[in-house]
């Protein structure tokens, strides 16, 4: 008797230990005190994944969904992801609409929700995370405007929204984000012009609003983005000339085809000496290409093609000693190909095709052996085509149709097409 008294008191001290080892509104599981609004929030995304193939179990302890961190008994940091670029992969996929109830997460810093289905609009409680610094809901289904709340999001750097289906305008709260670092709407549909006052976020590095419906001119603003390394506004409806501030940045990457700009290519954009890839097809730009534009020495991909340029190539492009791909195409250029070209040693690939090039091609060109492309069909090109452009084992591909060469012409070529020699 004694000791079943024993065993029954001893088990009551371990139960009501456990109720009194947490405070109010926190839950013990495994020796550990949660936050029930947090461990509420992971239950509601397991709890709306399940209409959809793949969720996470149903028994699943929420607290063992995607990959934690917990501090001082508050949910930090959060990730639960199908991509395989992230370090949460997990086998299930979340779906179903975002949780009123990460409104509750109060000390969260990090979520990252990308690469699941998730739908509907991003809650307005979103705003309440003072403390986020990187919020990435890449790569879902996710619809509507984002919400004017977001401008509560005080702390944050890292704004990743793209590949969703979102839309309008990008709301006036967003310019109250100064510590914003990493901007990515990409691959939505957003519209109305770009705000100015991104150019005051003095910490902005990465900067793509890509594939939207953004309209109206390039806010001069952005020029003032001394960190700013990568810029891509590319595929949108953007309008009027490249801003010559543009000049001030320190790029690697600057990216604005596929869209209706107008007007020249400002010759500022040389001081961008740390340029890796410059893309401005497909628009309406005319006029030269700068002669500063030489100046860029790191520049491995320049692609001009489908627009209204003229004049010759400028005869700088010597500088380009780390051009790989150059790719002019369906332009208005005239004159001839400089010397400077056929030394580039580390070209792949060349299309010149669809302009009034004349003259002979650089020998030098020809005897490139990392040489991979070669596109100069439809132009004005004269003289003979060397025949060692046949190097055994070498699979270099080339058209040279409608021009003015002469034969014999190599026999690696496969397709002559049109030519009027002139001798």
């Amino acid at each position: 008797m004694l000791n079943n008294f024993l065993r029954i008191y001893c088990i009551g001290l371990v139960y009501f230990a456990a109720l009194w080892c947490c405070e109010t509104g926190y839950q013990e599981w495994n020796g550990g005190c949660y936050f029930q609004k947090d461990i509420q929030f992971l239950q509601a995304l397991i709890n709306n994944s399940q209409f959809d193939r793949n969720p996470p179990p149903t028994e699943l302890n929420p607290l063992e969904l995607g990959w934690q961190i917990w501090e001082n008994s508050r949910l930090v940091e959060f990730c639960s992801s199908t991509s395989t670029h992230t370090e949460c992969r997990m086998e299930y996929r979340l779906s179903g609409i975002i949780p009123k109830e990460i409104g509750n997460l109060t000390e969260l810093k990090k979520i990252s929700l990308e690469s699941n289905k998730l739908n509907g609009v991003i809650p307005q409680e979103i705003g309440r995370l003072h403390k986020l610094i990187e919020l990435t809901l890449s790569s879902n289904q996710l619809i509507g405007n984002i919400p004017s709340e977001i401008g509560g999001l005080k702390s944050i750097e890292k704004l990743a929204l793209n590949s969703n289906t979102l839309a309008g305008p990008i709301p006036a709260e967003v310019e109250q984000l100064k510590n914003l670092k990493w901007v990515y709407l990409a691959g939505n549909f957003f519209t109305g012009s770009i705000p100015a006052f991104f150019g005051n976020m003095s910490e902005m590095t990465y900067f793509n609003l890509s594939n939207n419906q953004f309209t109206g001119m390039i806010p001069k603003s952005l020029g003032n983005l001394s960190k700013l390394q990568y810029l891509n506004l590319s595929q949108n409806k953007l309008t009027g000339p490249i801003p010559v501030e543009l000049g001030n940045l320190d790029l690697y990457r600057l990216n604005l085809e596929f869209n209706q700009l107008s007007g020249i290519i400002p010759s500022e954009l040389g001081n961008l000496t740390n340029l890796v890839n410059l893309d401005l097809k497909s628009n309406q730009l005319s006029g030269d290409i700068p002669a500063s534009l030489g100046s860029l020495s790191k520049l491995k991909d320049l692609a001009l093609l489908n627009n209204k340029l003229s004049g010759p190539l400028p005869t700088t492009v010597n500088g380009w000693v780390e051009l790989e791909n150059l790719n002019v195409t369906n332009n208005q250029f005239t004159g001839q190909i400089p010397n400077g070209l056929g030394k580039l040693t580390n070209l792949k690939s060349v299309n010149l095709s669809f302009n009034n090039f004349e003259g002979s091609i650089p020998v030098n060109l020809f005897h490139n052996e990392g040489l991979e492309e070669l596109y100069v069909h439809v132009n004005k090109f004269s003289g003979v085509i060397p025949e060692e452009i046949c190097i055994e084992g070498r699979a270099l591909k080339i058209l040279i149709y409608e021009n003015y060469f002469c034969p014999p012409y190599p026999e690696c070529i496969k397709y002559i097409g049109k030519q009027t020699c002139k001798n």
